[in-house]
């Protein structure tokens, strides 16, 4: 079940929403994506869409991952004595990736991972399954998305990629978990700021 969109008391939509899976955006790569990046940052989100898959996975991996990032980037605030930079890596199957974050306020993606099959893992969809098959495509547009809405400077670099056919679903699996693992760090307390920003400047930009 999915929420219906009627007004609710806080009771009822707290019933509703722990009720309902974390993440079910109906595209089921794209699903397997948050999962691992949520799990890494150590984060609980709630995530559910209902796009024009009738059409194509496009409209419903990009706007999840905007609102996801722009979520996020609310969550943090003025980052006042976070850590603000990490860098983290994770390997799934003979994929690695290394992701280096800045918590900066100055969005900007940088990436040398080789998305190159047209569908996630080499994963054509059935009929009638168009929009439920995440295309790889999707796949690094959601991942830049969900950086840019955060407002974050991330760079991604392959470790290793064995290039071999359904690369790609491992390559993004541990593209998404090195990049919820930095987050996680990046939004921890440093003591030694003292609550102050990680700027020389006091600010970090707008």
């Amino acid at each position: 079940a999915a929420w219906d969109g009627a007004a609710k008391t806080p009771a009822q939509l707290e019933a509703t929403i722990r009720a309902l899976p974390r993440v079910a955006t109906g595209v089921d790569g794209l699903d397997r994506l948050l999962d691992a990046f949520a799990a890494a940052a150590a984060v609980k989100v709630k995530v559910h869409c209902r796009g024009d898959r009738h059409i194509d996975d496009h409209h419903s991996a990009e706007d999840v991952a905007i609102s996801l990032g722009q979520c996020l980037h609310e969550a943090v605030g003025d980052k006042a004595g976070l850590r603000r930079m990490a860098f983290a890596t994770r390997r799934v199957g003979a994929c690695e990736v290394r992701a280096v974050l800045d918590l900066s306020n100055r969005p900007h993606v940088t990436s040398d991972l080789r998305f190159d099959e047209e569908f996630l893992g080499d994963a054509a969809p059935g009929p009638g399954e168009v929009g439920r098959a995440l295309t790889s495509e999707m796949a690094a547009h959601a991942l830049e998305s969900l950086a840019l809405e955060a407002r974050c400077t991330l760079h991604l670099a392959c470790v290793a990629d064995d290039g071999l056919p359904g690369h790609t679903a491992n390559l993004a699996l541990a593209a998404f978990g090195a990049f919820g693992a930095a987050l996680g760090e990046a939004v921890e307390v440093d003591p030694r700021r003292r609550g102050g920003v990680a700027s020389s400047k006091g600010t970090l930009s707008a």
